[in-house]
């Protein structure tokens, strides 16, 4: 269904996207809210960080191996459409620039990959409820777009994977809302071998392995977003996002008949594009300035709280959103400015 906007609604759209462009990409909404029939919600943004230290398998953080930067920007897409009564059809897709800077005084300015990243196609379905309070459920499935899987750093998570969750949104007195989800996410493309490790007894033993970097192991997940309104028009936020990776007791033994060292991630981790078990917990702060019921201007970060095998990250990103929704302002971050 196409937009339309006034004027000055496209100006300031075009500044705010002239500003994002240096920056990189997030999907921005997580809501259990779903759109009515014919309603949509587009936002175009882009976010950045730059890390120099990363989490181990304990947790403890390290500089990266032989120093210097892992940078990441991106321009990112994230689509609803109202589809039937009671399903909302979601898409989404990054376009990426990764760079590893080496830390060497003589460095020629690193590595760097950019394209596509993994695309989001998913479908969120009302499960009980109606008006502000709901219940839904949601798939997702994100495949890489086309990006080479054998680099490091490379520009997605290298593997298709299946995400699955429930999400429950609910006003909280009569100005704030909270919404929170959690689920499963299983790897498709995954790749075994065996190894020989000795075990911690110096027992020789054989387990089985994803290789090649293209199957980290299933995650559970877990969001959760809380909304107060400061005043008519701006919408303060609190993001919280979770991966939790399945232990493993044998990570990091030695392999028989090599000097080698098996380690789920050699050198310095990068987040999610490793067979490793990664777990990250992310939280951060988000401004929606609604300008109508129709656009909404957005800036936020999230920060690592905890993590294993995976970089600390300090995400910056911006967004605007050009919606047509029935949703009140205590049904999300797509809502608007009033109640219908």
């Amino acid at each position: 269904m196409p937009v339309r906007m006034n004027p000055r609604s496209i100006s300031i759209a075009c500044l705010v996207v002239a500003a994002a462009l240096p920056l990189a990409a997030r999907p921005a909404r997580a809501d259990a809210w779903l759109l009515s029939p014919g309603d949509h919600y587009s936002s175009i943004g882009s976010s950045y960080f730059s890390a120099d230290s990363y989490h181990d398998l304990n947790g403890t953080r390290h500089p990266l191996d032989q120093g210097g930067l892992h940078e990441e920007k991106s321009l990112f897409s994230y689509n609803e459409f109202g589809w039937t009564k009671g399903r909302t059809f979601i898409l989404g897709f990054p376009f990426a620039g990764v760079t590893r800077r080496d830390g060497s005084p003589a460095a020629d300015g690193g590595r760097t990959e950019t394209g596509f990243g993994d695309l989001l196609i998913g479908l969120r379905i009302h499960a009980f409820g109606t008006g502000a309070t709901t219940g839904s459920v949601e798939i997702d499935w994100n495949p890489p777009m086309g990006y080479n899987r054998s680099l490091n750093p490379r520009i997605g998570e290298g593997a298709s994977n299946l995400v699955g969750k429930f999400a429950y949104g609910m006003p909280v007195g009569h100005f704030a809302f909270v919404s929170v989800d959690g689920g499963y996410r299983y790897y498709m493309d995954k790749t075994s071998a065996s190894i020989d490790y000795l075990d911690n007894n110096g027992n020789r033993a054989t387990k089985t392995v994803n290789v090649n970097n293209h199957a980290p192991t299933d995650q559970v997940v877990a969001d959760a977003t809380v909304g107060w309104w400061l005043s008519h028009a701006l919408l303060a936020a609190g993001r919280y996002q979770a991966a939790f990776g399945r232990s493993d007791p044998t990570q990091g033994l030695p392999i028989i008949g090599g000097d080698q060292t098996y380690h789920a991630l050699p050198g310095d981790a990068v987040a999610a594009t490793t067979n490793a078990h990664v777990t990250t917990q992310m939280a951060g702060p988000l401004l929606v300035y609604k300008t109508s019921d129709r656009l909404d201007l957005m800036v936020g970060s999230m920060h690592t709280m905890t993590a294993k095998n995976a970089l600390h990250v300090d995400r910056l990103y911006v967004a605007i959103a050009l919606k047509q929704t029935k949703l009140g302002r205590l049904q999300g971050l797509a809502g608007a400015r009033s109640s219908p």
